[in-house]
């Protein structure tokens, strides 16, 4: 029995200092913040989409016209080493929306940083903000944006918004009662998928850093199995199945959360495209923008009667992307093509679509122009930032 007891306070220790040492609280780390700088719904200012207030709480009710929301409070001589735990509470969130905490630094002032927030439930969430280099200097602004989950969620079907509050947040130094909360909002807090999370516990190393869930969980199962085959002196035959069971208990509870986590994204999912027929699930594309300037030089081509198309914007994945989303269309990078060749050799009965690009067009001479290069095209289409040319050059 006084081996019992004497257990008891051990098993404790090694658990409250993993716990401690994962949650980033030092050992004379006071109860409650000395120190803090609370900041309430009503000291938010709107910045993108629409909001009011109700007694100290900022009610966000609409996003901008690019489907995003920015709110932003004004701070005072507020240094990100003294203050690097960030308290927030916003209810009522959809589960459609991220959410990124907004900041300006004094160090890059016409510089915004932003971090990825897990998404907010009923409860108080906490981050620690020094594991992340954006978090550094003295802080001017601080504030939340809210977007469509990227690569997932259209934006249209964020509007119209379901609103949502924001109560308060607040920066502190850490301190004992963040511990709970701090490990709530890393092991539990829902996070979208990304390449570092397909295959890990929840988020993974590359979000959490040292407060990942798996090897605190298996480094609290070793030290616990070691300290009852100590402080108990069991027999070898005992401990061994002492082992076994701690490694099963682990394995049982870690597999729990990732299917936590793997209901929490597949509700995502069929919020997003359950209940709608094949064609409109389809068109349910994250990216919406390409897909409707893919689904414009597509029709374009089929009148055209072209299947070769080359395509330029200011970004490689829109590139890539409008090269997918025209397939079974012949298509390539028009750079690229010019690139390792020359515009000459641009077959003929081709099109080229222009999307958010910096390519000019000379109606005199009837050339596109980019630095040295010209091609000659005649322009047949233009909506928005898409222009499409058919090419009037090269061989049959």
């Amino acid at each position: 029995m006084t081996r019992r007891l004497v257990l008891i306070p051990v098993l404790l220790a090694i658990w409250i200092v993993l716990f401690a040492w994962t949650a980033g609280v030092p050992w004379n780390a006071p109860w409650t913040a000395r120190e803090r700088l609370a900041i309430s719904g009503r000291d938010f200012h709107t910045q993108l989409g629409e909001a009011s207030y109700d007694m100290d709480t900022m009610v966000v009710n609409a996003f901008g016209a690019d489907s995003t929301g920015l709110q932003i409070a004004r701070l005072t001589r507020v240094r990100s080493e003294k203050y690097p735990v960030l308290r927030y509470r916003i209810t009522d969130f959809s589960e459609k929306l991220e959410l990124a905490l907004v900041f300006r630094s004094d160090d890059a002032p016409k510089d915004v940083q932003t971090i990825s927030l897990p998404t907010p439930d009923d409860g108080e969430m906490v981050v620690d903000l020094s594991r992340f280099k954006e978090w550094h200097g003295e802080i001017s602004e601080l504030g939340f944006a809210e977007y469509a989950t990227a690569q997932l969620v259209p934006p249209s079907l964020v509007t119209p918004l379901e609103p949502f509050r924001i109560e308060k947040a607040q920066l502190q130094a850490p301190t004992w009662d963040i511990l709970f909360p701090r490990l709530r909002s890393d092991w539990f807090g829902y996070r979208p998928w990304s390449l570092q999370s397909i295959n890990t516990i929840g988020p993974g190393r590359g979000t959490l850093g040292r407060s990942w869930m798996m090897p605190i969980l298996a480094a609290g199962a070793v030290l616990s199995g070691l300290a009852i085959w100590i402080v108990l002196r069991l027999p070898r035959a005992r401990a061994v199945v002492l082992g076994c069971g701690l490694a099963a208990c682990t394995w049982l509870v870690l597999d729990l959360r990732w299917l936590i986590d793997l209901a929490g994204k597949h509700q995502v999912t069929e919020t997003v495209y359950a209940g709608k027929p094949w064609t409109e699930r389809l068109a349910l594309q994250p990216d919406e923008d390409n897909w409707q300037v893919a689904a414009d030089v597509a029709r374009i081509a089929e009148q055209q009667g072209v299947r070769r198309v080359f395509v330029q914007a200011d970004s490689a994945f829109t590139v890539l992307r409008l090269t997918y989303l025209l397939l079974p269309l012949n298509t390539a990078s028009l750079e690229q093509t010019i690139g390792e060749a020359s515009a000459s050799a641009l077959p003929a009965q081709s099109l080229i679509a222009l999307y958010t690009s910096d390519w000019t067009y000379d109606k005199e001479s009837g050339h596109l122009t980019k630095g040295k290069n010209t091609i000659p095209a005649k322009p047949i289409y233009e909506k928005g930032d898409l222009r499409i040319f058919r090419y009037e050059g090269g061989n049959p």
